[in-house]
C-alpha cells in the first residue's frame, strides 16, 4: 500500500495523502516525480491559502467578541441605572474614531438600540437584548473554537504536504544521480 486514506476534518477540510513509499506511489499514480512536486505544491498552497483564510476569520471574530461583551455589558449599566433612583445621567458615546459625544440619558427608559451590521439597527427591551448579545456571544465564542481547531487540522496538513515534497524532491535527484551514472 502506497499511503494511508485520506480523511476530512470535521468542517470539510481534506486531509493530507502521507505518501509512504514513493516509488509505488509514482507508479500507482502513473506520474513523473516533477510532476508529482509541481501537483503537491499545489496542494500545499491551497492549504496555505486557506490557513489564511481563516487566520482573517478568527482575527475578525476576536475583535467581534471583546465588542460583544462591552455591549452586554452596557445594557447591563442600563438596567442598574433603571432601577436606581435617578431621573438620567450623562453618558459619553463615541460617534466615530476620535469623535465623542455627550448625552443626557433618561434612566427610566426600558428600550435600547443595537447596532446589528450592514446599518442595520434595532430597538430591543432589555431582556430582549441581553438574550440576542449572549446568543450572539456564545455562537463567536463557538466560532473561534471551531475556527481553532482548524487551524490546528490546517498546521498537521501543512507539515505533510511539506513532508511529501520533499520526500518526492529527495527521490527525484536520487533518480537523476543513478541517471548520471549510467
Amino acid at each position: 500500500m502506497a499511503s494511508a486514506k485520506p480523511k476530512e476534518s470535521k468542517s470539510g477540510i481534506p486531509a493530507a495523502e502521507f505518501i509512504a513509499d514513493v516509488k509505488q506511489y509514482l507508479v500507482d499514480k502513473k506520474i513523473s516525480c516533477e510532476n508529482c512536486v509541481r501537483e503537491l505544491h499545489t496542494v500545499h498552497n491551497k492549504y496555505k491559502f486557506l490557513e489564511a483564510r481563516l487566520l482573517q476569520q478568527k482575527k475578525s471574530l476576536l475583535v467581534k467578541i471583546p465588542d460583544i461583551k462591552s455591549t452586554a455589558e452596557c445594557v447591563d449599566f442600563l438596567i442598574t441605572k433603571k432601577e436606581s433612583d435617578e431621573q438620567s445621567f450623562e453618558a459619553h458615546y463615541r460617534l466615530s474614531d476620535n469623535l465623542y459625544a455627550k448625552a443626557n440619558v433618561d434612566s427610566k427608559q426600558d428600550r435600547v438600540f443595537l447596532w446589528l451590521g450592514a446599518n442595520v439597527m434595532l430597538e430591543y427591551d432589555y431582556d430582549e437584548a441581553k438574550k440576542l448579545l449572549a446568543k450572539n456571544l456564545a455562537s463567536a465564542q463557538k466560532q473561534c473554537k471551531a475556527l481553532t481547531a482548524d487551524l490546528n487540522f490546517l498546521k498537521d496538513q501543512i507539515t505533510i504536504s511539506e513532508v511529501n515534497i520533499a520526500r518526492m524532491h529527495n527521490h527525484g535527484v536520487n533518480l537523476r544521480k543513478a541517471a548520471g551514472k549510467k
